[in-house]
Formats: structure tokens, C-alpha cells, sequence
């Protein structure tokens, strides 16, 4: 089982940067990575995993002496056995003391560094004679580095704007836990950088480079944006057509304590105001008034309009009173009328709002990562509109009897005037022609659909990350050497762009955990300035463009160019990055009936069958 994150889980990385007089190499700060660093972030909410990409594992190897070995009669299983049950702790159970209990346990653990080398040669294998063979009578033991399948380089520009080439380097990849908050995350971990350079030692440093905390405040911020200029264009449409201070005031209440009221229900069970959901809302913003605004129109004509008794006593009114018709004359008083009006179109309003939740209804179908995109929009927007309509049927009313309580005058809307004189002059044209209309609704409706399978499709809108994912794929047969020598090489062309900040490849994979790249497969992450201050292209797609112009002087290189949470979102759609496979051979074939892991790489490798009379078959 793997960490509990998902593939959209990477958000936060980091490198571990030493100075060229600190006396660290990359064995070293791989260590303090794995043994300080990840244990510091670990602990922050939210992350579920830290992986160690790049530099060189240390590793306690003991080599053995086949010489000596066959001299002392000892295979290898004699070797490990020894070694693995001389570095362990056992426990001693309890031990009575007066009034108190000791747990007794013994520390077997071999030492660090020169002492554990030390002491593992110390180690005894077997007794011959009265005399005791040690491991370090038949092996050397000496630190080494683990055979490794990634390694991480990376360029950058200072803030002079110089070309700094770091070289290969030490990097740790934050996995974010399944369902957890991403921007809480993040600054929980930026929270803990004091602390750990604080621990780590002089010389080395821990800076981060790749951060998806920007990216969401920005794509919060551009949401909240649009909401605030449709909040805008609303009150606009509201005053020239209410033409009502007090009306479009309250109308446009209704907005606010609406969009409140679903936040705080999203909030109790649990659901965060990420991009979809403040997007639903966007969306939803012009459903919001829709029921407020016919509550208020309705209370309008009640309020302007005599009822029965009233307008009996018109001609008694009017003759020292300036405004006959005004609500105040009725001796049932403005409440009544509010009451009156909103019973009148609550059923309307109601039922209108129920079909347009009926039609989210089958966002709730949807499984995997379609679900994880379109629900909380569908949430966000169907409790935004529940919410409207409590506030139309319940708040409107009982605000109104406050606003109202003087009575209102109607005034002639400048702009709806020559509208509706517009609309009865077509209405009637269309009664008159009807034929002619529903012909055309019916042509229109064919070329639609004509135009349709033309239109293409896409998955979700592409969202700019502000920084580019390069996978670069070399030959299949391509050591872990040669990615080395060739992506250094590919970083200094991209840095000639000035819109790059950084490029930082990944070659490979990680040695625990992440996809399991072969090592002929570079990552490259390039970091972009703000689009404002492109030169060399206007939009994402030109700059890749040119990236791609200049690379292609390599050859024998594949490029492919994405984005990080693009790449990662391809990945979970359409394609699977475990090397997860089998070769089925047929009958009659050799090694028919047994299934092997497919080479996923397509490169070079070598098989033996030991034992059988045949050596190794490399090709």
C-alpha cells in the first residue's frame, strides 16, 4: 500500500542546498535530508508523506571475499544471518525493584558511522577450532551508496539575473494527505522552514521552488473577482430597471446573505471553498436574485396599486390628495399587502427553483475524477440556491415591511419603456406570423445540431500554473550517466529565455516511493516570470513553441510539454504510470504458462538461469 494521497498530491517541493566550502557532498545531504528534514515536516497537518528524490543513499556495505569465503567453508546466508542478528534490540521482560516495575531491554543496535563500521567487522560468523571467524575476515566493510535509478539537477538565475548552475542537488517532494486543505497545507510547512534551518548545519540550506499555494490564492482571488463584478453589473441592471433605491437595496441583500448562508453549511460539513465551488457560485450568482427579484415586483404592484377598497374611494381622495393610489390609505396597513404579495408568487418561485436543482441532480452520477471536479460545483451551486430561496420567501418579505413602511412610489424606467414597446410590437408580429416563427425555431435548432459535433471537446478548462512540465524521453537503452550529461545541457538552453527563472530535472525515480520512471525519462520543471513580463511570447503555448524550436538541436529526443497538475490529472485519466504489467507467452513456447513483468523502459537487459548449464543472455 502506498501513502494516503492521490495523484494531484505534490504539493509542495523543495531542495536541500549546500555551499561548495561547507564540506557537504550529495551522500551527506541526502542524509540530513532523510534523517532531520522529513521528520521536521512530517508532523505538519495535513502531509502524509515526504519523498527523497536525488542525491546518493548511505548504505553500511560489507563485501565479501569469495577467497576466503570458500576457505572458512561460509556462504552468504551465513554472512547476513550473522550481521542481521547482531544488530537488533530484545526485550527482557520486567524485573521487580522494592515498590517499582523495570522494563528490561537490551540496545543492540549497531553504532554510526567509523564506530558501526567498526563494530559490524567485530561481528562474529561462525567458530572453527576454538578460533571465532568475524566478518571482517572474510568481507571489507566500508560506507557505500546505494544503486540508485534518480538523481535531480538543477539552473537557476539569481536576482542579478544571472545563470547559476547548482549542479546536481538533494530534493524532497511534500505528499499531501487524501481530502486535506492544500493552502492550510502549505502553510503549515512554511511554518516549520525557520525551524529546520535553524537545525540544519552551517553551510546548507533548505529552499523551496515549487509551491502550489500561489497558484490557488490566485485562482481564489480570480474567482472572488468575477463574483464581485457580477455582484456589480447586477446592482447596475437592478437600479435602471427597479429604478427603486430601496428595492434594489434589498434585493441585492439577498446576494450576500445567500451566498453567507451556503458558505456556512459548506463549512459544517466539512467542504472547502476551493476553485470549483467559489466557481459554482459564480455561476449560480444571477440564479440568486431571480426569486427576490419577482418577490419585489410583486410587493411593487401591490404597493402601487389600490386594492378593492381603496379604489372606491378614489374620488374622495382625490380631492385633497396628491397621490390617491399611495399604500398608506389602506386601512389594512402596508403588512398586509407584503403578505398578501408574497403568498401570491411563492409557489412559482418554489417550484422554478426546484427544476433548476433537478438539473444538477446528475452531476451526482459521476464517479472518479469527474466527481472530484463537478460535485462541489453542483454542491456549491444547489445550496446557494436553496439558500436564495429562503431568503426570497422568508428574509425579502420581512425586510420589506421595515423598507416599505412609508410606501413606495412607481417610477417609469427609461430604458424598459422602449424595451416593452420593442417586445409588444414583436409579440404581436409573432401571433400574427406564427407559422413564420416556428419554422425558424426550427431551422435554428437543426444547424445547431449540425454544429455541434464541430464545436470539439474538452475535458475541464486549462488553468495556467505558471510553471511548465518538460518530459523529455532519450533513447530506451540510456543510462542514469547520460540523463546526467544531458540534462544540464537542456537546462542552459531554457535559461536563455528570459522568461525562465529555473529549470530543475528529475531523472528517473525516487528510491522509495513515486512513479517509477525509467531513467531515460527527464523531468523538467521550468519556472516562468508573470505573463505580464514575457517578452519572446504572448501566451504559454508560443513560449513552448520556441522552447521546443531551440532544443530540438539534441537529437534522438523526445519532448512533451504540459503542466505539473496537467501532467498529473493525464496521468489519473488516461494513463497509468505503475510499471504494472504481464507477458503472456504462447503454448508450447519457453517459460509458456508463467507471466513476467514487462520491460517497460524497451531497453537492454540481461537474464541468467543459474544452475541449468547456461550463463547470462544480455541483449
Amino acid at each position: 500500500m502506498g501513502p494516503n494521497t492521490s495523484g494531484l498530491g505534490q504539493v509542495y517541493q523543495y531542495l536541500l542546498i549546500a555551499d561548495p566550502d561547507s564540506g557537504y557532498d550529495a551522500m551527506e545531504l541526502r542524509s540530513l535530508h532523510d534523517w532531520l528534514v522529513k521528520l521536521l515536516l512530517i508532523p505538519a497537518e495535513g502531509v502524509t508523506e515526504i519523498l527523497s528524490f536525488g542525491g546518493e543513499v548511505r548504505q553500511y556495505q560489507v563485501n565479501l571475499n569469495p577467497a576466503r569465503m570458500l576457505s572458512y567453508d561460509l556462504s552468504q546466508n551465513d554472512v547476513m544471518e550473522a550481521v542481521e542478528n547482531n544488530n537488533s534490540n530484545v526485550g527482557g521482560w520486567y524485573m521487580g525493584r522494592g515498590q517499582e516495575q523495570l522494563v528490561i531491554r537490551d540496545m543492540g543496535w549497531l553504532g554510526n558511522g567509523e564506530q558501526g563500521l567498526e563494530q559490524i567487522r567485530q561481528v562474529p560468523v561462525k567458530t572453527s577450532d576454538g578460533i571465532t571467524v568475524t566478518v571482517n575476515d572474510v568481507a571489507d566493510a566500508a560506507l557505500g551508496t546505494e544503486i540508485r535509478q534518480g538523481a535531480v539537477t538543477m539552473t537557476r538565475k539569481d536576482e542579478a539575473g544571472q545563470v547559476e548552475q547548482l549542479g546536481e542537488v538533494v530534493s524532497g517532494i511534500v505528499l499531501k494527505r487524501m481530502g486535506a486543505n492544500t493552502k492550510a497545507t502549505i502553510d503549515g510547512i512554511e511554518a516549520r522552514i525557520d525551524r529546520i534551518n535553524q537545525a540544519l548545519p552551517s553551510g546548507v540550506r533548505f529552499e523551496p521552488y515549487y509551491n502550489q499555494a500561489d497558484l490557488v490564492t490566485k485562482a481564489v482571488e480570480t474567482v472572488t473577482n468575477a463574483l464581485l463584478l457580477a455582484f456589480v453589473f447586477i446592482a447596475i441592471v437592478l437600479a435602471l430597471f427597479l429604478m427603486n433605491l430601496r428595492a434594489t437595496t434589498l434585493v441585492l441583500l439577498s446576494i450576500p446573505i445567500s451566498i453567507g448562508i451556503a458558505l456556512m453549511i459548506m463549512a459544517w460539513f466539512g467542504l472547502s471553498a476551493n476553485l470549483m465551488s467559489l466557481g459554482g457560485i459564480a455561476v449560480a450568482i444571477g440564479m440568486l436574485v431571480d426569486g427576490s427579484v419577482v418577490m419585489v415586483e410583486n410587493m411593487f404592484k401591490h404597493l402601487t396599486h389600490p386594492d378593492a377598497e381603496h379604489d372606491a374611494r378614489r374620488d374622495e381622495l382625490v380631492k385633497n390628495d396628491p397621490d390617491p393610489l399611495d399604500a398608506s390609505h389602506d386601512d389594512h396597513g402596508i403588512a398586509l399587502r407584503l403578505q398578501e404579495a408574497g403568498r401570491e408568487v411563492a409557489r412559482p418561485i418554489f417550484f422554478a427553483t426546484a427544476i433548476i436543482l433537478v438539473v444538477f441532480m446528475p452531476l451526482f452520477s459521476f464517479e472518479g475524477v469527474e466527481a472530484k471536479l463537478f460535485q462541489p460545483m453542483a454542491i456549491s451551486i444547489m445550496l446557494a440556491i436553496v439558500s436564495a430561496v429562503i431568503v426570497a420567501l422568508v428574509v425579502v418579505p420581512a425586510l420589506a415591511s421595515y423598507m416599505f413602511r412609508k410606501g413606495i412610489r412607481e417610477r417609469e424606467s427609461f430604458i424598459l419603456k422602449p424595451l416593452e414597446k420593442l417586445y409588444r410590437m414583436g409579440l404581436a408580429w409573432s401571433l400574427k406570423h406564427s407559422r413564420v416563427v416556428v419554422g425558424a425555431a426550427a431551422v435554428l435548432v437543426v444547424l445547431a445540431a449540425l454544429v455541434v459535433p464541430r464545436l470539439g471537446t474538452e475535458f475541464v478548462p486549462e488553468l495556467e500554473e505558471g510553471t511548465i512540465n518538460l518530459r523529455v524521453t532519450l533513447a530506451p537503452s540510456s543510462s542514469l550517466d547520460t540523463a546526467l550529461e544531458v540534462a544540464p545541457k537542456l537546462e542552459a538552453m531554457l535559461m536563455e529565455f528570459p522568461e525562465v527563472t529555473y529549470a530543475l530535472s528529475r531523472a528517473g525515480r525516487a528510491e522509495i516511493g513515486g512513479d517509477p520512471e525509467p531513467v531515460n525519462n527527464i523531468e523538467i520543471y521550468i519556472g516562468l516570470k508573470p505573463t505580464a513580463e514575457w517578452t519572446s511570447a504572448s501566451n504559454r503555448y508560443e513560449l513552448q513553441a520556441l522552447f521546443e524550436a531551440k532544443l530540438e538541436q539534441h537529437p534522438g529526443l523526445l519532448f512533451n510539454f504540459s503542466q505539473p497538475i496537467a501532467t498529473r490529472v493525464d496521468a489519473i485519466v488516461v494513463w497509468c504510470p505503475r510499471a504494472v504489467g504481464h507477458q503472456t507467452l504462447w503454448p508450447g513456447s519457453q517459460g509458456a504458462g508463467r507471466e513476467r513483468p514487462t520491460d517497460r523502459s524497451g531497453g537492454p537487459n540481461c537474464s541468467g538461469d543459474p544452475g541449468r548449464g547456461h550463463g547470462a543472455d544480455c541483449r
